[in-house]
């Protein structure tokens, strides 16, 4: 189920990673990835390194150059599986 925000705003991503028995691990990096179309109306992608903060890692995204409809993430830890999500813009 997609994640309504407004086009144009920036989006917070906040995660914590869990080994495949649910205990929390720290890998030693984290990237987003955000798969969208462009306000040109051609398909556009952003990788983001995450930051670090304790057990979290953290990125933001700005949707400023992304058309109204939908938005897909990847968040993947070194060495991971990537965790995959969407996000629905909605006119301002």
């Amino acid at each position: 189920m997609p994640y309504n925000i407004t086009q144009g705003s920036t989006v917070e991503f906040t995660v914590e990673f869990l080994d495949s028995n649910g205990n929390l691990t720290v890998p030693s990096g984290a990237t987003l990835t955000m798969t969208y179309t462009s306000i040109s109306g051609t398909t556009a992608s952003s990788t983001i390194t995450m930051t670090q903060s304790n057990q979290f890692f953290v990125a933001t995204w700005g949707s400023g150059q992304a058309k109204v409809g939908f938005a897909n993430y990847s968040i993947v830890g070194t060495g991971g599986t990537p965790a995959l999500g969407q996000l629905r813009l909605l006119g301002p």
